[in-house]
């Protein structure tokens, strides 16, 4: 399936010419066949795939401004239910007990969490890479998409989701934005 924006994806959902089931398939499809550029800490498959049943049988489905668009979350904020690592294997790997207010919120308006993005250790360097893999940009595999948001750009730049979680203290998003296009 081509990727649709989210404007384009939630207005299907919500008019019923597609499912968020069908939308969350085709972005883990996507991740999976984009697996090289390395995007991706966390891929949440089954309960991705869940998560958009339960927003397809909603019967609000039709008021929700992002209804079974598959999002991404960068590995600084909490998801209920996962680690959040902050790209280092010194922080705790207990799974978190609540989302994040910003995941509350997307979850609310309908979007599917399909997983979590890499960033560098702590966050502190303006690449993405860290003990538990490099990720790289779409665009040309030997460069970086820069840090710390370079997971969340990556995958938005290589058409895995149709938009990512970033934040940014020292140039997160915008470094990734200007490496990734």
């Amino acid at each position: 399936m081509t990727l649709l924006t989210a404007v384009e994806s939630a207005a299907a959902v919500r008019s019923g010419t597609l499912t968020a089931v069908d939308a969350t398939r085709a972005a883990l499809a996507r991740i999976e066949s984009a697996s090289r550029v390395g995007a991706f800490q966390l891929v949440r498959a089954e309960r991705a795939l869940a998560e958009a049943a339960a927003v397809d049988a909603r019967p609000d489905r039709s008021t929700l401004p992002l209804a079974g668009v598959p999002i991404a979350i960068k590995d600084n904020i909490p998801v209920a239910g996962e680690p959040m690592r902050d790209g280092s294997a010194t922080t705790s790997s207990a799974l978190r007990s609540a989302d994040h207010e910003i995941v509350s919120r997307l979850r609310a308006a309908g979007a599917i969490v399909v997983g979590i993005t890499r960033v560098p250790e702590l966050c502190v360097f303006g690449t993405t890479d860290s003990v538990y893999g490099t990720t790289r940009n779409p665009w040309n595999h030997a460069r970086t998409p820069g840090g710390s948001s370079g997971g969340s750009a990556a995958a938005v730049a290589s058409g895995q989701v149709p938009f990512a979680h970033g934040n940014d203290g020292m140039g997160s998003i915008r470094i990734p934005a200007a490496n990734c296009g």
